[in-house]
C-alpha cells in the first residue's frame, strides 16, 4: 500500500538519524576521550595500544556515521502507524519502548551487516556494557531520547506531507 508522502518522510527520517549520529558522536567523543576506542573505531592502526585520538587530540568536534544507517534510519517510517496507538501512553512508557526498539533494530541490523561483511562497523566489544558488541546498555538515554524526539518529528512530517506533495 503506498503511503501519500512516505518517501519524503523516509528523506526526512534519514536526515534525522544522520544528523543526531554525527552530533551525538562529535560530542560524545569531545567530553569522552576513549570513547572512539570503545566503538573499535581504530582496531585497524598499526599500533592499537597508542590510537590516533590519544596522540593527536583533536577538538574540532568532527562527528561520523557509517553509511549502513542510511536504510536503518528509513525504518523510522515503521513508526507510523503505531503512533495513534501508543500516544497516550506516559512519556517515560514510550521512551522506554523506543529505546527496546531501537535496540532491536541496532541487535539485528549489526548482526546482518555482520554476516554480510564480515564485521560489524560499531562494534562495541571494548565497552564494559554491550551485548555481542552489537549494542551498548550504557547507551540506554540516548536511546530513550532520540525516540522521544524521532516521535515528535514524525507527527511533524505527517503533518507536513500534503505540503511536500504539493511541492
Amino acid at each position: 500500500m503506498f503511503i501519500p508522502g512516505l518517501q519524503y518522510r523516509i528523506l526526512i527520517y534519514i536526515a534525522f538519524g544522520i544528523v543526531c549520529e554525527v552530533l551525538f558522536t562529535a560530542l560524545y567523543d569531545l567530553l569522552k576521550p576513549g570513547f572512539l576506542k570503545s566503538w573499535n573505531v581504530f582496531a585497524h592502526t598499526p599500533n592499537p595500544e597508542k590510537p590516533q585520538w590519544r596522540a593527536h587530540r583533536d577538538h574540532r568536534a568532527m562527528g561520523y556515521t557509517f553509511l549502513w544507517m542510511i536504510p536503518i534510519y528509513a525504518l523510522l517510517f515503521t513508526l507510523e502507524p503505531i503512533l495513534p496507538h501508543i500516544l497516550g501512553w506516559p512519556w517515560i512508557i514510550r521512551g522506554i519502548f523506543y529505546a527496546l526498539g531501537v535496540w532491536v533494530v541496532e541487535y539485528v541490523g549489526g548482526f546482518l551487516i555482520k554476516l554480510i561483511i564480515g564485521k560489524i562497523p560499531w562494534d562495541y566489544t571494548e565497552s564494559d556494557y554491550h551485548l555481542h558488541g552489537l549494542i551498548r546498555w550504557d547507551f540506554f538515554p540516548y536511546w530513550f531520547a532520540f525516540g522521544l524526539g524521532a516521535e515528535k518529528l514524525i507527527l511533524k512530517a505527517i503533518a507536513l506531507s500534503p505540503h511536500l506533495i504539493n511541492l
